[in-house]
């Protein structure tokens, strides 16, 4: 147990299990948008996903003053240098596969990166909106697949779907800045709960939470299973954030929370 903990220490350090979760929610799109993507498809959206992850901790790790507070951050700043040639590699191959795939990604993903490469220029200035606008960048980005390859025009379902989506993720990441209040506070990052503190903070995921399970109710006659799984996603949240001193133990936390955008992958089997 002890080495699997390890190893999965290593995973979330390096944002793997995010990369995952993306992967997940590309194939659940896709099929909820009866889209067939190729192999490469999926393999740029894993490779964008990390390189963009790595590159705001990489960032971050640069700008602490001292010895970073969270294991992420110590250990990107520990292994800058190697980490930096592995995101350079990376994205070698990635460019070569988006050149593979240019006729439908080139320009939506061009436009896509740009934001990316704007936000990542002036993420100290968002404040408060760290989180609003990683959320909306991550739902985008899984969905910009679907979009290229099957042009769809989404039903009032889908959309809810989609909407639902990127409320999760929000949930997800004001969840974690919650738990890394007091790191980010003595590194001098800006986040929603440093502006607000805790008990908004803690306020804020529940309503969210709250309305994504309500909402539920508008895709139960049409689409059951996907109803039942944003339940399941957002009552973990809800749990991890209620029983949040135990979870804080060994960052379970971010565990169980990146652990939940698997789920969508085990909707394609259903």
């Amino acid at each position: 147990m002890k080495g699997m903990g390890r190893a999965y220490v290593y995973i979330s350090t390096l944002s793997i299990d995010v990369v995952a979760g993306a992967v997940a929610g590309g194939a659940f799109f896709a099929r909820l948008f009866d889209v067939i993507l190729p192999l490469p498809v999926y393999v740029v959206l894993a490779l964008t996903v990390w390189i963009v992850y790595t590159l705001d901790h990489l960032r971050d790790a640069r700008r602490i003053q001292g010895r970073a507070a969270t294991v992420r951050h110590a250990f990107h700043q520990t292994h800058f240098k190697g980490i930096s040639i592995a995101v350079a590699l990376v994205a070698g191959l990635n460019v070569c596969l988006i050149w593979f795939l240019r006729d439908r990604v080139l320009l939506p993903g061009t436009a896509l990166g740009a934001v990316v490469v704007l936000y990542l220029v002036f993420q100290h200035r968002l404040r408060f909106l760290k989180e609003v606008i990683v959320a909306a960048l991550y739902t985008a980005g899984i969905l910009l697949p679907v979009y290229a390859f099957g042009h769809p025009d989404p039903s009032a379902l889908q959309g809810i779907v989609i909407v639902k989506y990127f409320i999760t993720a929000l949930m997800n990441l004001l969840l974690f800045s919650l738990f890394d209040f007091e790191k980010d506070t003595r590194q001098g990052q800006e986040s929603f709960v440093t502006w607000f503190g805790p008990r908004q903070t803690t306020i804020t995921i529940i309503i969210l939470g709250a309305l994504n399970i309500v909402t539920g109710y508008w895709l139960w006659s049409s689409l059951p299973v996907v109803a039942i799984m944003f339940v399941a996603m957002n009552l973990s949240l809800l749990a991890v954030l209620m029983l949040r001193r135990r979870f804080a133990v060994n960052d379970l936390y971010r565990m169980l929370g990146d652990a939940v955008f698997y789920l969508p992958g085990v909707v394609l089997w259903l």
